[in-house]
């Protein structure tokens, strides 16, 4: 038995899938946790492998170079330099990866270069155009703070819904997802309810997955409020996005409603 278990394979290699993501929970090799996230056949084993890495290097190189794409929009999503994503938008050409950096590129001159400069697919130019078009409540965020701190007073979230509308302002505050003071501004629209609550539930629902620890756990004290069975449904339609199905039932698990609670025990069946 000693001798059978010195040449057995490591747990991260199992050909069972489980086995590998608990074994990747345990791992704290970078090295290994980059090759699980680039190439291990589970979509779950590797966003778990991408959540654990931090090193922005590495992640870019998974966003640039794993083999699917489920892993690379997850690490595009832990990448903290807007100069970095703009440089993969412009390597890369894959729709939903651009789509992925372009959520979190709030900076207006990198867009607009972007926006003019031919190196990048006509696609890529598109959206870099399509994103600086709410310029205008980009300035007024600048005027107030800085255009990586929205504001998030009821008073003031109230104001720029009357002049945005709803819908257009969870939008806008969704770019900002890698700010506190976004997840807590769209709270407030979550809590006014409406479609505009639905779209802002996908920003927030993003957030649990940032590495930003304090961002994170913003977005889970955001949508552990939920109580309106519309909005509990919204979340829990998310769970079928495998990066997000553990964080949103970790949110479920401190809703006190039917539907949170039915989920929940069925997960633990």
């Amino acid at each position: 038995m000693a001798l059978q278990g010195l040449f057995s394979s490591p747990n991260h290699e199992s050909k069972n899938p489980e086995v590998r993501l608990a074994a990747v929970r345990e791992l704290n090799d970078t090295a290994i946790l980059a090759k699980i996230a680039k190439e291990d056949s589970s979509s779950r084993v590797r966003i778990a492998a991408v959540e654990k890495i931090t090193d922005q290097d590495i992640l870019s190189d998974i966003a640039l170079n794993g083999n699917e794409i489920d892993a690379r929009i997850a690490a595009v999503e832990r990448i903290e330099s807007q100069e970095e994503l703009a440089r993969i938008i412009k390597i890369r050409k894959n729709f939903q990866l651009m789509g992925a950096c372009f959520t979190k590129i709030t900076d207006r001159d990198i867009l607009e270069r972007i926006a003019h400069d031919k190196e990048y697919n006509m696609s890529a130019r598109r959206m870099a155009i399509e994103n600086y078009a709410n310029e205008a409540y980009l300035t007024e965020i600048e005027e107030k703070k800085s255009h990586t701190d929205p504001p998030t007073s009821p008073e003031e979230v109230d104001d720029l819904i009357e002049k945005y509308g709803a819908d257009n302002l969870a939008r806008a505050l969704g770019r900002f997802r890698g700010s506190k003071s976004a997840i807590v501004a769209l709270g407030e629209i979550i809590r006014k309810g409406g479609d505009a609550a639905e779209t802002a539930i996908e920003y927030v629902a993003k957030g649990l997955t940032y590495s930003n620890k304090e961002v994170a756990e913003a977005a889970q004290e955001v949508l552990a409020k939920l109580t309106d069975g519309v909005l509990i449904a919204k979340l829990i339609s998310l769970m079928d996005n495998s990066r997000l199905r553990d964080k949103i039932l970790d949110v479920l698990r401190k809703i006190d409603h039917p539907d949170a609670r039915q989920i929940v025990e069925s997960a633990e069946e």
